[in-house]
């Protein structure tokens, strides 16, 4: 009698449903697994039978087959494996509960335990969204479900857990949804009060803070430029539960999160040999790279022209749409990459044009060959670009750090222009100023007559591209946003092209 079981597949965060459909018939006596599995999927049939044996169930001598539908869709997870298990019980009848309602996802042990799985988060607010009223799950992934509600979750550890659910009706562990708690006081490594000096820089990083933008640090060596750089995430709001939840998805596919909530925002810093795939995503199973894994927080260059050409011209799509496609000989998967750029490069190759202390010995053929490193629609898209000078060595110890300004001061500043940013934004899918449109910058972000004088003038005088012209007013939006302005004006607006560096 053919009996039936249902687990989720996940393309890319796409989730596809899937039908365990379990079957036995005279014949030779075999276990196979049908409709299109991997490898891994194909070796379930040892960890299952292993499993089972290890709860006093013995495979019946019959030709039992498993299907795993649709047929072509292929399945890479052993997610399935507890959804399988589920259906052989109930083919020899050793469960006898309807299961319809139910969705199960977990990985067997050859001792029956449920391990934990890759994608949870994402596999269970799809289940809700399919109807589903229950999941079993693994209970290692607890803490990562704890804030779903709408489904009634079941964490197990072991598969004659739920044996005795079935057959002795004992009850099943519930998953009590948690209230989400954002990471308000985690301390960090660095504090913009360890920066000396930089105000310039300091108040650039803050714009591209409050207003998610793109931002090159360009001076010598040693003037703080990654120092800068890593010590920007101490000013960064805390991730909203909706962040979190689309964090956590894209790291829980990736099998990095260990099985928990992420509350803290990525900050991701590849080396410049990275190839095209670590920052793009892909390989054989399709998975997010660092500019995904980057989303919803910082994707930090260090080195910048020395990443290679086709690296860099990779992200011009993702820094423009928020999105990244990876289309592969196995399929297509879309991944979220809403991320803030910070990059830094030094001046020439040997990073001391312009220093006030060292000599460049850089020609001027080695100096063009270098910024050449870097195509004009990459640096189009980076919203802002500012020149981190050298620190005099007597301010490094003479300056109190005690009297600097700490990151909690202004992170303060902006969680409010971020709030600002959220009501303006309130019915759209964006979150910050840096994601708009033009036609919703046209619509959302107001100059007054004196500010719109400035930016026709300034269009003209540097040539700005149409792009630069709506990234200006963004900046100039999130500087007027710091100060709680109702609109741009002038002064906002002078600002924000001294950061364009054209």
């Amino acid at each position: 009698m053919l009996n039936r079981t249902f687990t989720l597949a996940m393309n890319g965060l796409d989730p596809i449903k899937i039908e365990v459909e379990v079957d036995a018939r005279q014949g030779t006596p075999n276990f196979l697994v049908i409709g299109l599995p991997d490898r891994a999927v194909d070796e379930a049939r040892e960890r299952i039978s292993a499993a089972l044996l290890n709860c006093d169930i013995h495979l019946k001598a019959r030709r039992t087959v498993v299907n795993l539908a649709p047929a072509d869709v292929k399945k890479t997870s052993c997610s399935v494996e507890l959804a399988i298990a589920i259906g052989l019980l109930k083919l020899y009848e050793e469960i006898l509960i309807n299961t319809d309602d139910t969705v199960f996802f977990g990985e067997l042990s050859l001792d029956g335990e449920v391990k934990a799985i890759r994608g949870a988060l994402p596999l269970v607010i799809a289940a809700r969204h399919l109807g589903f009223k229950k999941v079993v799950l693994p209970a290692a992934n607890s803490d990562e479900v704890s804030v779903i509600s709408g489904i009634d979750l079941h964490p197990i550890v072991h598969l004659q857990q739920y044996l005795n659910f079935a057959r002795e009706n004992k009850p099943l562990p519930k998953i009590t949804t948690q209230e989400f708690v954002p990471d308000e006081d985690r301390p960090y490594l660095l504090d913009f009060a360890d920066i000396v000096s930089q105000q310039e820089a300091k108040r650039a990083l803050e714009i591209a803070a409050a207003g998610g933008h793109n931002i090159l640090l360009i001076g010598p060596p040693g003037a703080g430029k990654s120092m800068m750089a890593k010590a920007l995430v101490s000013i960064l709001p805390p991730l909203t539960e909706r962040e979190s939840l689309e964090v956590t998805a894209i790291y829980s596919i990736c099998g990095e999160n260990k099985s928990k909530l992420i509350r803290q925002r990525p900050f991701r810093s590849p080396h410049h040999t990275i190839s095209q795939v670590g920052i793009i995503g892909g390989s054989s199973q399709l998975l997010p790279g660092e500019i995904s894994l980057s989303h919803r927080g910082i994707l930090f260059l260090d080195e910048f022209p020395e990443f290679s050409r086709s690296v860099l011209e990779a992200l011009r799509q993702p820094l423009e749409d928020g999105l990244v496609t990876i289309s592969r000989a196995s399929g297509q998967v879309t991944y979220p990459a809403v991320f803030t750029l910070v990059a830094a490069a030094n001046p020439c190759p040997c990073g001391f044009a312009g220093s006030l202390h060292r000599h460049c010995v850089c020609s001027d053929q080695f100096m063009a060959r270098y910024r050449k490193k870097l195509s004009g629609p990459i640096l189009d898209r980076i919203d802002m670009k500012i020149w981190v000078k050298e620190v005099e060595i007597k301010k490094l110890s003479q300056e109190n750090n005690e009297a600097r300004e700490k990151s909690a001061q202004i992170r303060q500043r902006v969680i409010k222009a971020r709030e600002i940013q959220r009501r303006r934004l309130t019915g759209s899918k964006y979150i910050t100023n840096s994601e708009l449109l033009s036609k919703d910058v046209k619509k959302l972000c107001h100059l007054t007559p004196s500010a719109q004088d400035i930016l026709e003038k300034a269009a003209q005088k540097f040539d700005l591209s149409a792009r630069s012209y709506f990234k200006t007013i963004q900046v100039a939006q999130t500087i007027a946003d710091l100060t709680a302005a109702a609109k741009i004006d002038s002064q906002h607006l002078a600002e924000a092209l001294q950061y364009r560096g054209e």
